[in-house]
């Protein structure tokens, strides 16, 4: 099992794509306005992700000395700079985001146990790398406005009110893995795959009735699970001519509800998200409070303190041929609802949620928590849980990745976890 948390920091920096074996007119070809002097810029926002274990505690690592790293190593230098003059990794290969994003790992690795660097150019844009030699992750995201119904003929009971021909502004985004180039620092051309994907995909389904007007859907439910695993099969062949390979369709029918697709099959991720508000306490019943403030800070105050905690339950099956859906919407609703915001909404955790009167309830233990509550519930729907994430402010989150076997105790866990800092 994992618990996963990253990291937020950002720096505001301008760039330029430019080759000088090429002419002027060559590299406005080949980079576009990029090309210009002086280049462009961006506020980039940037996600570190560490692993480990764990403490007695219930956390992992001290982010005031991660947070020092991070600015030391990384934002203190790029922070309102020409990236292409700071680093003597971009006079050779220019500053893509994707490869500012394995710079950056390549500088806090040996100070930080990485797993993941994370770089926002823009909220259309960004890279994830992962340590692997020259191998990146580069996601676009854009946008399409449908209708659709779910197969009143099947079962109106199952779908409810989506049996009725209703619309989305659905949010799409493709991520493709390949190969940094040695020169450009890219692993595509940004504005083709953005044009490929306009074309397979925007321009057909936008402003359309999906049911009506996509012929795929003629005898096909379109569950937001089946228009995933749709777009994957029209954009993997175009993405891989242009050199790459699509690793990841996500497509979000709304803010409480997404679908992920891999490629594996009918294998697929289903993901919803709810809220609910707490109070509560950093602080180990057994540790005297001026220990407990050395470890926690502020959040060891005696009154405690609250947050509008968001939830996002993700769910991992095969998608049902029939149905089209991996799990029952409903009653995947209903088990978080009893389960976690029941219990959970508008309390002091640490005295009205029993599991919390010996564990301290930081983000990385009440996620797990959850995880142990709602696990075996989703389990009997025919789907298994996959990932955990607790919002618990704008800097604080948590995901807790779950294996298959199922533990019952913080103790008996071989946990991993990240500190995540939005």
């Amino acid at each position: 099992m994992q618990c996963i948390i990253n990291r937020r920091a950002q720096f505001s920096a301008t760039h330029r794509y430019w080759l000088p074996e090429l002419s002027e007119a060559e590299n406005l070809e080949k980079f576009g306005a990029v090309s210009k002097f002086p280049g462009q810029g961006h506020n980039y926002i940037l996600f570190i992700s560490l692993v480990g274990e764990l403490d007695e505690y219930g956390m992992v690592l001290n982010l005031s000395d991660v947070k020092q790293v991070i600015k030391r190593e990384v934002t203190s230098q790029l922070d309102f700079s020409y990236v292409n003059d700071v680093w003597a990794d971009f006079q050779q290969t220019l500053p893509s985001t994707e490869n500012i994003a394995r710079s950056i790992w390549q500088r806090l690795a040996p100070h930080l146990p990485l797993v993941r660097v994370q770089l926002l150019a823009h909220p259309q844009l960004w890279a994830d790398y992962t340590g692997e030699e020259t191998e990146a992750y580069l996601t676009i995201s854009t946008h399409f406005s449908a209708a659709h119904r779910l197969a009143p003929n099947l079962s109106s009971e199952l779908y409810g009110k989506c049996t009725r021909t209703h619309g989305h502004n659905y949010h799409l985004e493709v991520t493709v893995k390949g190969k940094i180039d040695p020169r450009t620092g890219m692993i595509i051309d940004n504005g083709t795959l953005n044009r490929v994907v306009e074309d397979y995909v925007v321009q057909p389904f936008d402003h359309s009735c999906i049911n009506e007007d996509i012929p795929y859907f003629a005898e096909i439910v379109p569950t937001t699970e089946n228009i995933a695993l749709y777009i994957s099969s029209l954009l993997r062949s175009p993405i891989q001519e242009l050199g790459a390979e699509l690793h990841k369709v996500k497509l979000l029918e709304s803010h409480q509800l997404w679908a992920d697709y891999q490629g594996n099959g009918r294998e697929g991720y289903f993901t919803v998200s709810t809220f609910f508000s707490a109070a509560h306490r950093l602080a180990d019943p057994h540790l005297s409070h001026e220990k407990n403030s050395e470890i926690y800070g502020k959040c060891a105050r005696p009154h405690g303190h609250g947050h509008n905690y968001h939830l996002e339950v993700t769910v991992k099956g095969e998608i049902d041929q029939r149905t089209g859906m991996i799990v029952d919407l409903g009653a995947l609703n209903q088990i978080i609802k009893e389960n976690v915001i029941e219990p959970f909404d508008h309390s002091f955790l640490n005295t009205d949620v029993p599991y919390f009167a010996e564990v301290v309830p930081t983000a990385e233990n009440i996620a797990l928590h959850i995880s142990n509550l709602v696990r075996s519930p989703i389990a009997e729907l025919g789907a298994k849980l996959h990932k955990i994430k607790l919002i618990e402010s704008p800097n604080n989150s948590c995901e807790i990745h779950c294996p298959e076997s199922d533990f019952n105790s913080v103790n008996s866990l071989e946990t991993q976890s990240m500190l995540a800092k939005v």
